[in-house]
């Protein structure tokens, strides 16, 4: 009835303004900067030679509840406590994977999950894997009396060994792995530099939606697999990596971005029918296999046992480590090194960064990822050139993430500009 009676006023003072609209009235008169920023890279070359990274804002949605939360905190009831693991399983498993280091506490595994906006609890599937379990604990839990390794199961131990036989074992395949030479052999149209320009943009995308670092990798690994069989048009590049975003985001994680939330990342050059498309082309050339390794699976198993030095916090290496991966991703040339080689090829480029006038390598990390020194050789110098920008400089995503305060500023460390000869040498039996 009031908005009755109020009908005829509201129709003479004017149309209704809606929230969002006062908001962005508001801004605009008080002379804020626009937040949403919408890109779309149909000129590759041009981009290139401008070296521009243009910022995006993703559409904002709500975060759903968890299921029963509300029933739980209703006033007169009490919120039951979650059961906490045993503290001695998480040091015995970090003995058995080789670490010289505690427990880690809340939130100081991974920086790319650490950065993530979901509220929701973490998933069920992660227990799989025993080196995600143990490094995304929410809290350290208190120490039970004659707790044995075994207390909590979902760390694995026991099966962390036989986890890792079978991710090298997986990431040989054929199947898995894309043609490192696919931009002379399979593409007319695409070059080395877009494929830069179009993982250096994904980075970016991925920072902005909170997504996990897992969702940026695969989501590479899948555009490296499509464009090693398909030859592409560039116009259709980012088309490709926004669709091959959408499917590693539903695999991991817990309220991925909606098909609209890409298109509109895209500055809506692409159909929501033209993502779907893509989507389904890209499912069909994986044969819906989409859980492969990646250098963050062996990353997160090299970093415990890289980190020796109590003084210093295991985070600054877990954040280098995950700097120099990322700016793998980045260099065509690295497609022609198995994940695990890259991710133990960063723990050496890593160590060397923090302490240049001790060995990076060791008994311990060669015992633990399997190779040695002179195995990793092309790989390390790869890595090494990237970090003192000798390749991929123009493009500037990653350096300006990992030079944040929450990351501890790693990406302005910068090792020696050569590395010593010895540090080369295999170790003696």
């Amino acid at each position: 009835m009031a908005d009755k009676e109020n009908a005829p006023a509201a129709a003479a003072a004017g149309p209704r303004l809606t929230r969002s609209a006062a908001k962005r009235a508001a801004e605009a008169a008080a002379g804020a900067p626009a937040k949403r920023k919408r890109v779309a890279l149909g000129e590759l070359p041009a981009l290139a030679a401008n070296a521009a990274t243009v910022h995006r804002t993703p559409l904002a949605r709500p975060v759903k509840p968890a299921r029963g939360a509300a029933k739980a905190a209703r006033p007169g009831k009490p919120v039951p406590r979650p059961a906490a693991a045993p503290a001695a399983a998480a040091d015995a498993e970090a003995e058995r994977c080789g670490s010289s280091s505690p427990r880690r506490a809340a939130g100081a595994a991974d920086p790319d999950r650490d950065s993530s906006a979901s509220n929701s609890p973490p998933r069920a599937a992660a227990a799989a894997d025993p080196d995600r379990d143990s490094s995304a604990s929410s809290s350290p839990p208190p120490r039970a009396a004659g707790a044995g390794a075994l207390g909590n199961p979902q760390l694995c131990g026991s099966y962390a060994s036989d986890i890792y036989t079978y991710h090298r074992a997986l990431e040989v395949e054929p199947r898995r792995r894309p043609r490192s030479d696919y931009i002379e052999a399979v593409q007319s149209d695409v070059t080395a530099n877009m494929r830069t320009i179009l993982v250096d943009w994904l980075v970016e995308v991925a920072e902005e939606y909170k997504l996990v670092a897992d969702t940026l990798y695969l989501a590479i690994s899948y555009v490296d697999r499509f464009l090693s069989a398909n030859a592409l048009s560039r116009d259709k590049l980012q088309l490709l990596g926004v669709a091959a975003m959408l499917i590693a985001a539903k695999y991991e994680e817990i309220s991925p971005p909606h098909a609209e939330d890409f298109c509109y990342i895209t500055d809506n050059t692409y159909t929501k029918q033209e993502l779907l498309k893509t989507e389904s082309e890209i499912l069909k050339l994986l044969q819906f296999e989409l859980g492969n390794p990646t250098i963050k699976t062996f990353l997160r198993r090299f970093t415990r046992s890289a980190h020796e030095d109590k003084k210093r916090s295991i985070l600054l290496m877990e954040f280098l480590g995950s700097y120099l991966a990322e700016l793998s991703l980045l260099d065509y040339g690295c497609l022609r090194f198995l994940p695990s080689v890259v991710a133990a090829s960063v723990m050496f480029v890593a160590r060397l960064t923090i302490d240049p006038d001790v060995n990076p390598w060791n008994k311990k990390l060669q015992k633990v990822t399997g190779y040695k020194v002179s195995e990793l050789k092309d790989c390390i110098v790869a890595i090494h050139d990237l970090q003192l920008n000798k390749k991929c400089s123009s493009v500037m995503a990653i350096r300006d993430k990992y030079k944040q305060h929450k990351f501890k500023f790693v990406s302005t460390l910068l090792p020696p500009v050569v590395i010593p000869t010895p540090y080369f040498e295999d170790l003696a039996e």
